[in-house]
C-alpha cells in the first residue's frame, strides 16, 4: 500500500509542478526560473504545514502520499529542507551548515560535470 500511495502522490504532484511551472513563467517577471522557485517555495511552504499539522494517528497514509509522494514530486527542494531541518532539531550546526553547501555545490558541480562530460 505504500508504494501505491508513492505513486499516486508522485504523479499527482510532478502534474501539478508542471502545470503550475508553465503558468508563472509565462509571465517572465524576473531574470530567473520563477516558475520552479516558486513551486519549491510553495512546495516547501506545504511540507512545514503538514509536518505540523498532520498527526501519528495517519502517517502511514498522508506520508507516503504527501510527503514522499506529491511533494517529492512536486518540489526539487523539500526533502532536502526535510532532512536539513532533521539536523537542526539534533542541534549539530557544523553537519546543518556542512550538508546546506555541500548539496547545492555539489549538486551544481554534478550537473557541470554531466554536462561537460556529454558536450559535444
Amino acid at each position: 500500500m505504500k508504494y501505491f500511495l508513492i505513486l499516486i502522490g508522485g504523479a499527482t504532484g510532478a502534474l501539478c509542478r508542471v502545470l503550475i511551472s508553465e503558468v508563472i513563467e509565462r509571465a517572465q517577471l524576473l531574470f530567473f526560473p520563477l516558475g520552479i522557485f516558486s513551486i519549491n517555495i510553495l512546495g516547501c511552504f506545504l511540507l512545514g504545514i503538514l509536518i505540523n499539522l498532520m498527526g501519528p494517528k495517519y502517517e502511514e497514509i498522508y506520508e507516503p502520499l504527501l510527503l514522499m509522494g506529491f511533494l517529492g514530486a512536486f518540489t526539487t527542494f523539500s526533502a532536502f529542507s526535510k532532512e536539513t531541518f532533521q539536523l537542526i532539531e539534533q542541534g549539530n550546526w557544523l553537519a546543518v551548515m556542512s550538508y546546506i553547501v555541500f548539496t547545492i555545490i555539489g549538486c551544481l558541480l554534478a550537473t557541470w560535470i554531466g554536462m561537460q562530460i556529454t558536450n559535444n
